[in-house]
């Protein structure tokens, strides 16, 4: 279990539950206080959900997370107390995003620098893809300075399981 400075909430596509690849459940076995909020047509947002929070998200007006330290602002931006990441495929969470329009009001975050994927057992259509266990690490490795390896040997850990059991070494 990982001791995390910063409440993680997923806003989980009701379709990714139970996907067996599902990463976000890796995410609550390593970070236990991390919440999940299953999106269906008919959730709600509370306002307070959204106090205080970065959502990862590579909208238009998103700043770079690899920048956020050194943002060119007097006073220096606080770290956020919440990080909101959105989990499912692009095209899913686009219509989260689209879906509840106060997620725009919040800062949004995205990645420049990060390395390739190592979630190879599902596929992406776009080649910046991450799998959420992987965004959260990378995001609390930037902003906080977080020690995350023990995410990534996760996510090693699944896909070697889930590679040596599937028909041709893969299932995507």
């Amino acid at each position: 279990m990982l001791k995390c400075p910063v409440q993680i909430t997923v806003l989980q596509d009701s379709s990714e539950v139970n996907h067996a690849k599902n990463t976000v459940r890796l995410l609550q076995l390593a970070i236990p206080t991390a919440q999940v909020l299953v999106v269906k047509d008919s959730t709600v947002l509370f306002d307070d959900l959204l106090d205080d929070a970065v959502i990862i998200y590579p909208s238009d007006n998103a700043t770079p997370v690899e920048q956020w330290a050194s943002l060119a602002c007097d006073p220096q931006p606080e770290l956020p107390k919440q990080i909101i990441l959105l989990d499912g495929s692009w095209r899913k969470t686009h219509k989260i995003w689209m879906q509840y329009p106060q997620l725009h009001s919040i800062p949004a975050v995205t990645f420049t620098q990060a390395g390739a994927t190592q979630y190879r057992i599902r596929k992406a259509n776009k080649s910046n893809s991450m799998s959420t266990l992987e965004a959260c690490a990378y995001t609390l490795e930037q902003l906080y300075d977080m020690d995350c390896s023990a995410l990534h040997q996760l996510l090693a850990a699944m896909q070697g399981h889930w590679e040596r059991f599937a028909p041709n070494g893969s299932d995507n």
